[in-house]
C-alpha cells in the first residue's frame, strides 16, 4: 500500500506536466493521450468552475452596480 501511495504522490504532483505548469486546459487536452491526465484536468477544471463561483458569490454585495 505505502508503494501505492508513493507512485500516486509521484504521478500527480511531480511528473504530471500539466498538473506541474498549468500550462492552458485546452491545449493539453488536445494533446493528452492518457486518461489519468484527462480526469485529473477535468477535476482540476470542476474545481476552478466552483470555487470562482463561490468567491462571486460571496464578494457580489461588495461589487458596485455601476
Amino acid at each position: 500500500m505505502s508503494e501505492y501511495k508513493k507512485v500516486l504522490k509521484e504521478n500527480v504532483w511531480y511528473n504530471n506536466p500539466v498538473f506541474v505548469q498549468i500550462l492552458g486546459i485546452c491545449s493539453a487536452l488536445a494533446v493528452t493521450n492518457n486518461l489519468t491526465n484527462t480526469f485529473i484536468m477535468t477535476v482540476a477544471v470542476s474545481l476552478v468552475t466552483a470555487f470562482s463561483s463561490l468567491t462571486i458569490s460571496i464578494i457580489k454585495g461588495l461589487i458596485p452596480e455601476k
